[in-house]
């Protein structure tokens, strides 16, 4: 049995830190010193959105940012006179709209929104709610939305339409491998700055992200990556669930069980961790991790959100150039992800092309390999 006298402890209350008496009363032991301070402790934990929460929020952004693009391509193709081809579009713009839906309910969860004020919101009972969109449902939705036929559709590249009364303008051709240019021969610079409402994952958050689409794309069990890891199901559950941020070494084994590159990884865990990269980690892998963090999208749609062409991304993935550090960030926040981790590795690569073209006394290829 428990000993009674558990000693004293502090207080939880972060503003408090009494000591507390543990060794009378019955019941469980006290944790604060006062109702106030349990009640100021947990209105401060609230407060710190939980992994579940931030995985949520990017979930529910990331469905609203892919309705607005299929929307704005719909709304070219009805003022083209395509009825047939926008009423293909709606079934992708139905369920986007049930997941976001399902997003919205689950982060007013997270802020302990009433049961019943969610269901008012939606016209629906709270037993409706509870039934058609359970925690479980919502998580069900969230894991099979990168499977479904949705992710497939192939969208034409299009820039924002101009306002119905606005006058058409030609636009400034592409020159593979370049950047858009202004209409005065500048480069454009607009998309450069992050979009002020939409704030990157964390690095944890990225971490957990690209672990989980490993585990997917693996098709293993949690059993069976219990087996290959040497540690519980239940752990690795909440590895990829984001409460724990595992070591190194359970990382790394889950990467290889997963049929993954632990290059790719790597930079992503040390910034989870806090710690800066090491010269052994290259830009190109710590980019290709970014991108596996973010399901993997097409070169051509992360093209449609930066000034970057399809192969210019393409070669930062592989590491056939080396970009600038603009072009490093916009890639970056293009992924949902922080660029500052990435800034040691791109001023070790800048300094191992410097030295290359020292060593030469001529002219290099920016090759980063």
């Amino acid at each position: 049995m428990t000993p009674k006298d558990l000693g004293p402890a502090r207080c939880l209350n972060p503003g408090c830190g009494n000591l507390i008496d543990r060794s009378v009363g019955s019941g469980r032991p006290r944790h604060y010193c006062s109702d106030a301070c349990g009640r100021a402790y947990r209105r401060a934990r609230e407060k710190s959105p939980t992994p579940d929460a931030v995985a949520h929020d990017d979930f529910t952004a990331q469905v609203a940012d892919d309705l607005a693009r299929v929307i704005t391509y719909m709304l070219h193709l009805i003022r083209d006179r395509q009825p047939l081809a926008a009423l293909t579009l709606l079934r992708t713009v139905e369920a986007d709209l049930e997941d976001l839906k399902a997003g919205l309910v689950q982060q007013a969860r997270d802020q302990r929104q009433k049961n019943a004020d969610i269901a008012q919101c939606l016209g629906w009972l709270p037993e409706q709610l509870s039934r058609k969109l359970s925690a479980d449902i919502v998580r069900r939705r969230m894991e099979s939305r990168p499977l479904r036929t949705r992710t497939r559709v192939r969208l034409p590249r299009q820039t924002a339409l101009p306002p119905a009364t606005a006058p058409r303008t030609v636009s400034t051709p592409r020159i593979p491998g370049q950047r858009r240019l202004t209409a005065g021969g500048g480069e454009a610079t607009t998309s450069r700055a992050r979009d002020p409402d939409r704030h990157p994952a964390s690095p944890a958050s990225v971490l957990t992200r690209a672990l989980f689409h490993l585990q997917r794309l693996s098709g293993k069990t949690l059993r069976e990556l219990a087996d290959n890891t040497n540690v519980s199901a239940s752990y690795v559950s909440r590895v990829l669930s984001g409460e724990r941020c595992p070591s190194w070494n359970v990382a790394r084994q889950l990467t290889l069980a997963c049929g993954g590159d632990p290059a790719e990884i790597q930079p992503l865990w040390a910034a989870a961790r806090g710690q800066a990269p090491t010269q052994r980690q290259s830009l190109p892998a710590a980019l290709r991790g970014l991108h596996l963090a973010a399901a993997r999208p097409r070169a051509d749609l992360l093209g449609e959100h930066t000034h970057l062409t399809p192969h210019a991304i393409t070669g930062m993935f592989n590491g056939t150039a080396l970009p600038s550090w603009e072009d490093v960030e916009e890639l970056a926040h293009a992924l949902n992800a922080e660029a500052q981790p990435l800034r040691p590795l791109w001023n070790a690569a800048r300094a191992a092309l410097a030295d290359l073209s020292t060593s030469t006394a001529g002219p290099v290829t920016e090759v980063i390999g």
